[in-house]
Parts: structure tokens; C-alpha cells; sequence
């Protein structure tokens, strides 16, 4: 029996010391290590992830002939046939090829983790770093970029403010790498120009009520994803140099920039640093005149900096330390004159003339503009949990003040200030079961910690919205089943819990239409509110053909409307008899991406309700803003197609969005009517023809179409002639031409040329019209624009 026992631990011994390995590193054609890269051998379904570093090891393998499979998002699949003899030490480097053959994207907010653009059951724009540099040479404004790129969001305001810039006709929620940059404690709507599109590798727009990222987001998302210091040398930049003029009239319209950004890499220390100086000029329409300074451009310095350091810990744990200051502000030679707006019968029949500018000035009158800080500190931990799981948690910071133009709608006038401050931590791991072979399983989790103290007064002292005090947490769930390459099956849950503490307050005399009938003070009692919304969404996409994949999907949003337009003109005098209730929206879809080797089609449809309004309405009766309390029915659609010629000389692209929106009493849902033009926006085409005739010029002509939408009948108001009500006028297309050039004069040195509104078109911007009932924001675009701008590598 002795024997017998020996000789079985022999064999036992003899197994195990005749087992193999296998180690390497994974890197990408720049010689950049590439994370969470799978090693996977199907015939031992044995498996691995790459760490920081780009390192694997595969230990205790049996001998024997096997296939090595590698994979990265984003990246070329790799095979290996691969040897083992026993007592073998394997080594195996292996380089990735960027996958550009099927036109996809990695997108990494839908879920908070990395996934194909194609396997994503939603509808989701990407505007990636090539497609950036393309209109950088035309503008420095990034909301101008993202109203041509993104079907679905709303034209641009043609000012700092995207007040009525829209998401499908709701309101949506702005971030730099996941950090909140709108308020919508009190929604200035000047979230979208937050950083430097310098400054930004790409842009995910994330379309639809989506909960992954919790209170604001109705109708989606949009996160810029900032630059990484990728580099291999130990210092290298970008110089970017421009100037801008209007072509309609130089008189003073001379502006000037400058953005350079530094990069380097020393042993596990990487760093991106940057920072920029913008002035702009006066600003003319196509006649000349001076457009209306109100939310302008004209005459605004504008500053930021940017800063992301990356310091590698171990193979296995990074930290990364990042901030940016964007600082605008507009000290305008011209103070505006109102728009006048006449209704002339009750067939609608109107005139409108324009507001505009003129010299002078405004005693006492600051700087309009804003400045975003953020700071965020991250920590990243990878392969835990037996090589199963990524963990990651940051720490973030936010800072915002909003200074707005003056106005005569308070007593004696003034001018208002939104300040937000927020802190957050946000733990979320990432697990994948049977990530290696052809199912796959992934769960991310975590939860959102948040305190946001919010406010809004007057320069001059007087407090106008009350000192909101929030704090929230969120837990959620998201899981991906991927099943044998042909289903994704996608469902997740997050639970919002929000408590608000409000001080008492008193309102401010106010008048909306600048008629001297101010509103009474009302003293009202603080207190403290909460809300709580458990949201879910679920979705399922075929993907097993990229010349067809489709998706259904549902999903919810959840919001608070904007509470600090509540509070600022609350008739109650406590707090708790404001009878304040949270937004829920629920948004259905189909769509599809078709890709074939040289075009791509995508189309969507979508239907969303919700019990309330997603904002706050405009009542001429009581001259003040109240909350919404309708339920609104939102439906629409998208399309768009691109073309690369075979030698990749023309890219020809086109898309459309149609979106409509209908309101109904609560106990009455036959009786329907339109939604204003501040939530739901014209239809809008865009086409685009890039040519590149030689290697060193390229040239893009692009065309953005605004149609009509004219749903409203004017009604008697209370001085007895016939009248529109606020956001409900009618809208008048237009059509404007952008024109761009790029030529390479050397190696590492470009010139480009841009010239927007090319035939110089006289227009007034969807915004201007809309909102012609308050006369105050209706002005003219500008007219025709030019950008010659310099860069230089190093």
C-alpha cells in the first residue's frame, strides 16, 4: 500500500514540474503599452489580461501544440500557433494593429467601460480626434462643432449660452471625463463650453433617458473625453497659433489665439499639459451692424489650462491626477437694444425686427462670461479577483460661476451669478466571467457619491435663488451578455436617493418681460426636500452581420426640474407647499448600423414620455416661471449616411433629425398641443464634402439646413392685441455654408483656413426667434467669418 501511494505522488510530482508557461508584452504600433489586452488558448480555456504595462503571464500550462488568441477593442484580432514543451518558459511579444477595416468606435460612457460603438444597444454619436481636427481650423467653439456632428442635438444658439440646445427636446447633461459640468440645481445652460476642443481626444454623446449617470440627463449625455500623455519621448507639442476677422465688416473684428500643450514620458511618470489665450473682436451681421451683445462672443477673452498626470504604481495600479480652468468673459463696447416683435391679426401675421448693438456702455456692469474649475484624482487597480475584475475610483472636484449680462428685469436692475460647487466619489468595478471564450459576461457596479451646493444671486448682494444644499448617493448595475458573436444583451438598474437642505428666503421683485410689473417679495420657509427614483434600462442588439445590426432598447431618465427657477418665483411662503415632484422620462427605440467597406448607414427611431415637464414654463398671466406640470409625449427620428471613396481622397456625408414634441393637461390627454421651440427643435440637415487631392492640401465644404416649424396660434394678452406666448413662435429656416483648408507645408508644420457663413447670410439663429416674445435674446447671426490658423509640431 506504501508503494502504491509513493508511486502516485511521483506521478503527481512528475505532472506538475512537466508544466509549462507563457509571458509577454502587448503593445500598439507606437510602442504603447495596451491594458486589459486578452491572451485566451480555446483548446486549455485558459485565459489572461494584460496589466498597466502591457505585461501577461500564463503559468502551469499542459505541454503540448496550442492556438495563442489576442484581442483588444479596438485593435486587429491575433493568432499564435505556439509550442509548449514541458518545463517551458514561453516567451511571446506581440504588436496590435489598429482595426479600422469595419469603421468602428470604442465607447467607454455608455457604460463605464470600454465597448464597441456596433455591440452597444443605444444610439450613440462619437466625435472622434480626426474628425476634432477637422473643424478646428473653422472654430475655436465647441458647441458650433457638435451642432454639425451630432444628429439629434439642437443648432447653436450663436452664443455662450445653449439655452434651448436640446437633446432630442430634453435637456441633457454635460461632462469632462464623467465630472457634472452643468448645474441643474439651477440650470445656467452654459455647460457645453467647458474645456478647449484642443484639449479633447473625442466626444461621446449618448442620446436618449439614460440613468448610468444619474439627475439631468432626460434626453442623454455628452462627455468629452480629454487627452491621454501617451508619448515615448521624454517631452514633445503642439503650437497652435490662429487669427479671426468678419468679412462683412473689419472694423475692429480682429481676434487672436494661442494653445500649446506639452507631453512626455519619464520611466512611470507621463504628463499632458496645456494652456491657451483666445480674444475675439466685435462681431457683425451680414449688413454690418453689430449683433446683439446679450450671451455675445464679440469682445470675450477667453483662457483655460489643462493638466493630466499619470504615475504607474506598480504593473498592476495607476494613479492619475487631472484639472482644467475654463474662464471666459465678454467686456462688450456695445450694449444691446431690444428686438421688437408686432402680431398683427389672428392668423399670426407678424413683424420682427432684431436686437442689436450699439457704442455705450452699462454703469456698473461687470464681465459677462464663465469659469469651470475641475480636479479629479484617480485610481486604477486591474486584474483582482483571480484576473476577473477592474476596479477603479476617483475623487473629483467642480467649481462654477456663471455671471450673466445685465438686466432690467430686477428692481433698479442688476446682474446675476450662478455659483456650484460640487464633490463626488464614485467607486465602479468591472467584471468579466468567461471573457476569453465566445460568451461573455461583464458586470459593472458601484456607486455615485455626491454633495452639490448651488445658488444664484446679484453682484450686488442680493440673493435671488437660496443657498441649496444636496447631497445624494446612487448605486447601480450595469451586466453585458454577449452571446457566441451574434446577441448583446444589455440591462441595468440605478437607484437615486437625493436630499436637499433649502435655507429661508426671500424672493426678489421680478418682471419677465421688462414691463415694470415686478413680481411681490414673498418670504419663504426652508426646509429640507427628498427624492428618490429607481430607473432601469434594457436593450438587445444583433451583431452578428456589420452589414445589419440592429437594437430595440428601453430605458429611463430621471430629473429634477429646475429647481432654483422654482424657488426663485415661488408665490408659497414654505417650502413644502411648493408641491415639488421629480421627472421621469421613459424613452423607446429601434435602430440599426449598416457598414459596408466604403459606407456606413445608421438610423433611429424613438418615442419618450414623460410625467412631467423637464423644465420650467413661462405663464404671461401671472408674468413668472412655474414649474412644468404636463406630461409630455416626445417622438423623432435620425438618419445619417457616410461614403469614403476607395483611395480615401472623398468622404461625403449627409444626416437628418426630426424631432416633435405634444403636451396635455393631467386629466385630459385628448387634448394636445405643441411644445415650445425651447424644447423641441426644427429639423435640421447636414452634408458634408471632404476632398483631398494631394497628401499635403485636404478641403471640407459643409452645409447645416435648418427647416420651418410653425405650430403656434397668437391669443389676446392682457393690453388687448394679439400676441405669442414664450417659446411658442414660429421658426424660419435658414441655410449656411462653412467652408476649410489644411495644407502641410512641411513634416510638422500646417496651415488652415476657415471661413464660416461663406454667402454671408442674413438669419436669425432658431434661439432668436423662438424667444422673440422676451425680446431680450433675439439677434442676428454673423455674418460671414474667417480663421487662419498655424501649427507646429515638436
Amino acid at each position: 500500500m506504501k508503494i502504491m501511494v509513493w508511486a502516485a505522488a511521483l506521478l503527481l510530482s512528475l505532472n506538475a514540474f512537466s508544466q509549462a508557461s507563457i509571458k509577454g508584452k502587448i503593445t500598439d504600433e507606437a510602442n504603447q503599452p495596451l491594458t486589459g489586452a486578452t491572451i485566451y488558448i480555446e483548446e486549455l480555456k485558459e485565459g489572461t489580461m494584460t496589466d498597466l504595462n502591457g505585461n501577461y503571464q500564463l503559468m502551469d500550462l499542459e505541454e503540448g501544440s496550442w492556438t495563442l488568441t489576442l484581442r483588444m477593442l479596438g485593435y486587429q484580432i491575433q493568432t499564435k500557433n505556439i509550442t509548449l514543451e514541458p518545463n517551458s518558459a514561453l516567451t511571446y511579444d506581440a504588436i496590435l494593429k489598429e482595426d479600422l477595416s469595419n469603421l468602428d468606435e470604442v465607447v467607454v460612457s455608455a457604460s463605464r467601460h470600454s465597448e464597441y460603438l456596433s455591440e452597444i444597444p443605444a444610439s450613440i454619436t462619437v466625435v472622434g480626434l480626426a474628425k476634432l481636427e477637422e473643424f478646428v481650423p473653422s472654430t475655436s467653439n465647441i458647441s458650433e462643432i457638435l451642432e454639425f456632428t451630432v444628429p439629434g442635438l439642437a443648432v447653436s444658439t450663436g452664443t455662450f449660452s445653449n439655452w434651448g440646445q436640446t437633446l432630442r427636446g430634453r435637456s441633457l447633461l454635460v461632462m469632462v471625463d464623467g465630472i457634472p459640468q452643468s448645474t441643474p440645481l439651477r440650470n445656467g445652460q452654459l455647460g457645453i463650453k467647458s474645456v478647449n476642443p484642443n484639449d479633447i481626444s473625442r466626444v461621446e454623446v449618448i442620446k436618449g433617458a439614460t440613468s448610468i449617470f444619474g439627475n439631468g440627463g432626460n434626453g442623454g449625455f455628452i462627455n468629452y473625453i480629454t487627452k491621454n500623455p501617451t508619448s515615448n519621448e521624454k517631452i514633445e507639442g503642439t503650437t497652435n497659433l490662429w487669427g479671426t476677422t468678419n468679412l462683412a465688416k473689419t472694423n475692429d473684428a480682429l481676434g487672436w489665439g494661442i494653445h500649446q500643450s506639452l507631453k512626455g514620458n519619464l520611466n512611470r511618470f507621463s504628463y499632458y499639459i496645456s494652456g491657451s489665450m483666445e480674444q475675439t473682436g466685435n462681431k457683425y451681421d451680414a449688413d454690418g451692424v453689430p449683433v446683439l451683445p446679450t450671451y455675445g462672443f464679440d469682445n470675450t477673452d477667453i483662457y483655460s489650462t489643462f493638466a493630466k498626470l499619470e504615475y504607474l504604481l506598480t504593473d498592476q495600479q495607476k494613479l492619475t491626477l487631472s484639472g482644467n480652468i475654463y474662464h471666459s468673459a465678454q467686456d462688450s463696447p456695445f450694449i444691446p437694444v431690444a428686438a421688437e416683435v408686432e402680431v398683427f391679426n389672428e392668423n399670426g401675421d407678424y413683424t420682427l425686427v432684431p436686437g442689436y448693438g450699439v457704442k455705450g456702455t452699462i454703469v456698473g456692469e461687470e464681465p459677462t462670461g464663465t469659469t469651470l474649475v475641475n480636479g479629479q484624482l484617480k485610481y486604477s487597480l486591474n486584474n483582482i479577483f483571480q484576473g476577473t475584475t477592474n476596479f477603479e475610483t476617483d475623487l473629483y472636484y467642480q467649481d462654477t460661476e456663471n455671471v450673466f449680462f445685465y438686466s432690467d428685469k430686477f428692481e433698479n436692475g442688476g446682474q446675476s451669478v450662478i455659483n456650484a460647487k460640487k464633490y463626488g466619489i464614485r467607486p465602479n468595478f468591472n467584471t468579466s466571467f468567461g471573457s476569453y471564450g465566445p460568451t461573455n459576461i461583464t458586470l459593472t457596479y458601484g456607486v455615485d457619491l455626491l454633495k452639490d451646493k448651488t445658488n444664484q444671486g446679484l453682484l450686488d448682494g442680493r440673493l435671488w435663488v437660496p443657498n441649496i444644499d444636496l447631497m445624494s448617493w446612487a448605486p447601480y448595475a450595469q451586466s453585458t451578455i454577449k452571446l457566441k458573436n451574434q446577441w448583446v444583451l444589455k440591462a441595468g438598474l440605478r437607484y437615486d436617493d437625493m436630499n436637499m437642505d433649502i435655507v429661508d428666503y426671500n424672493t426678489l421683485p421680478y418682471s419677465a418681460k421688462s414691463d415694470g410689473n415686478f413680481s411681490p417679495s414673498v418670504a419663504v420657509e426652508g426646509g429640507q426636500l427628498k427624492f428618490n427614483n429607481l430607473a432601469f434600462n434594457l436593450g438587445v442588439r444583433y451583431i452578428q452581420h456589420q452589414e445589419f445590426t440592429p437594437y430595440i432598447s428601453y430605458s429611463q431618465g430621471f430629473s429634477i426640474a429646475d429647481l432654483g427657477s422654482i424657488l426663485r418665483s415661488a408665490v408659497a411662503d414654505n417650502i413644502n407647499d411648493i408641491q415639488l415632484e421629480p421627472a421621469v422620462t421613459n424613452n423607446y427605440e429601434f435602430g440599426f448600423i449598416s457598414k459596408f467597406n466604403n459606407f456606413q448607414l445608421e438610423a433611429v427611431g424613438y418615442y419618450s414620455t414623460s410625467n412631467l415637464g423637464t423644465g420650467v414654463v413661462f405663464v404671461d398671466e401671472i408674468n413668472s416661471f412655474v414649474p412644468s406640470k404636463q406630461p409630455q409625449r416626445i417622438f423623432g427620428g435620425e438618419v445619417s449616411l457616410d461614403y469614403f471613396s476607395w483611395n480615401k481622397k472623398w468622404q461625403v456625408g449627409t444626416s437628418y433629425s426630426y424631432v416633435e414634441g405634444l403636451t396635455h393637461g393631467v386629466d385630459d390627454e385628448n387634448n394636445l398641443t405643441y411644445l415650445g421651440g425651447d424644447v423641441i427643435a426644427a429639423p435640421k440637415w447636414t452634408t458634408y464634402i471632404n476632398w483631398q487631392p494631394t497628401e499635403k492640401l485636404n478641403t471640407s465644404l459643409r452645409m447645416t439646413n435648418l427647416g420651418d416649424r410653425n405650430r403656434f396660434d397668437p391669443f389676446i394678452d392682457a393690453n388687448d392685441t394679439w400676441a405669442y406666448r414664450h417659446t411658442q413662435f414660429p421658426v424660419s429656416g435658414y441655410t449656411l455654408l462653412n467652408l476649410s483648408m489644411g495644407y502641410q507645408l512641411k513634416s510638422n508644420l500646417s496651415l488652415s483656413l476657415g471661413v464660416n457663413n461663406i454667402l454671408n447670410e442674413y438669419y436669425l439663429p432658431a434661439r432668436s426667434q423662438w424667444a422673440a416674445p422676451l425680446n431680450t435674446f433675439t439677434g442676428v447671426g454673423e455674418g460671414a467669418n474667417a480663421k487662419l490658423g498655424l501649427r507646429y509640431n515638436f
